[in-house]
């Protein structure tokens, strides 16, 4: 295969603009509900299929979420807890029969204690095995401490079940790791200290019908030493001049693909996974690009991503929220940023941390989880003023239209839509009432 690699640019990235009404979430009351006194929680992603759908179980809808029990359940240290909170990750679910935000029921941990072979559970994806009956497969992150391959992406699978009072699981008692940060195809802890690697995003590739996996990772090279070229720029303004910090940013976009075969017998060992050159990079631009994930729509190929304003570097700047590009020519690209600068919902500056962790699913439907708002009439910046949320946002629909995105609906808060069902043609109504 030719290169292929795609760039978010530093000229792309000057066209980033907070506040515009068509690519920004709206500002959320304070007074916002939470789903469960006893739980926080953030990064959020629905049962879905191989094919990225949204799909509902025998008539529940679930989605399963990063999570940590609250020590005090009065509220007094929320703060230092939700500040903390990646040191105690593992991964719950949820079930509804409506997919409405107040109908949630917390249906605690997925994974056995058994499947983990380091201490945090981080961010992935759940997904029916397709064929294989009620066989599910946890994608995830399987994260500790160490500087040194503190990451990798790995898979728990076990089984779903669910009668008329709600739903639960049985395996994921073991862990498959998927494959390691290899200096190569993107940075290791060898070449950077604070490398990304991990929330795997698995999906079938309709041109082929091969199954590939998504993955946040670095551009491999020294940290701080790379050579931001014209490729990187991009057509820059006449006397702009690139920061020298640009050199720190440096996420991509990874991308592996499975052997034949593997994917039915739940083969997701190393030997299966064959990792390729990223399909994105951030070079000068930006040093994380999260949640890698990619819609098909329309005939056109979207690759969307999560990113912070902190991450930016060589002093650009854009706000906390979901990016995207989007191809012509399928997975493989090129891709261009959407909405001409790579934006398509950024928080309001008015409340620059309200949501994060924006997961698009294939009708345009955008989950998140609500970080912190500050009290009205406050400094956004001022952590006093800070409603600590650890609970999910209104879900929004965009529209995609080419090579632009709208914001056009806001829904409840934890709303999900599924676009699939199992059993398989199994008459559900996929839209709860609003």
């Amino acid at each position: 295969m030719t290169s292929y690699t795609s760039r978010w640019t530093i000229a792309d990235a000057l066209k980033v603009h907070a506040d515009d009404p068509t690519t920004t979430m709206p500002v959320i009351d304070q007074n916002f509900p939470t789903m469960d006194e006893a739980v926080m929680i953030w990064d959020t992603g629905a049962l879905r299929n191989i094919h990225g759908q949204t799909v509902t179980f025998k008539g529940w809808y679930v989605i399963w979420s990063l999570a940590v029990d609250k020590v005090d359940l009065t509220n007094s240290n929320i703060y230092d807890e939700w500040h903390s909170r990646n040191n105690g990750a593992y991964i719950g679910y949820w079930y509804s029969r409506t997919g409405n935000g107040a109908d949630w029921q917390w249906g605690g941990r997925l994974l056995e204690t058994s499947a983990d072979i380091r201490p945090h559970e981080w961010s992935g994806g759940l997904i029916m095995r397709e064929g294989m009956g009620n066989v599910v497969d946890m994608f995830y992150t399987s994260e500790a401490d160490s500087p040194v391959n503190q990451s990798v992406p790995s898979v728990a699978s076990g089984q779903i079940y669910a009668d008329a009072n709600g739903v639960w699981f049985g395996g994921f008692e073991t862990t498959t790791e998927m494959f390691s940060a290899d200096g190569v195809h993107n940075a290791n802890a060898q070449q950077d200290a604070y490398f990304d690697f991990r929330d795997p995003h698995p999906f079938v590739n309709p041109d082929d019908g091969r199954v590939y996996c998504l993955y946040e990772s670095n551009v491999a090279g020294m940290r701080g030493q790379f050579t931001i070229g014209s490729e990187e720029e991009g057509v820059l303004p006449p006397g702009f001049s690139v920061d020298a910090g640009a050199q720190y940013g440096a996420a991509s976009i990874g991308i592996a693909v499975l052997d034949d075969g593997a994917y039915k017998s739940g083969d997701f060992s190393r030997d299966r996974w064959t990792q390729l050159d990223p399909l994105l990079t951030a070079l000068g631009v930006n040093d994380q690009m999260e949640r890698p994930h990619i819609v098909f729509s329309n005939g056109l190929t979207y690759l969307f991503t999560i990113s912070h304003h902190s991450t930016y570097t060589g002093n650009l700047s854009g706000p906390d929220g979901v990016y995207g590009f989007v191809s012509e020519n399928g997975v493989f690209g090129p891709y261009k940023p959407l909405n001409s600068s790579g934006l398509v919902l950024g928080n309001p500056s008015s409340a620059p941390y309200e949501t994060y962790s924006h997961f698009v699913d294939p009708a345009g439907y955008v989950q998140a989880f609500i970080d912190t708002l500050p009290a009205p009439g406050t400094d956004p910046n001022n952590p006093d003023t800070y409603r600590i949320g650890a609970t999910l946002a209104p879900t929004v629909k965009i529209e995609l239209d080419g090579d632009r995105t709208f914001l056009s609906e806001v829904h409840g808060y934890g709303q999900v839509y599924a676009q699939a069902a199992w059993p398989v043609g199994k008459a559900w109504d996929h839209r709860p009432a609003s």
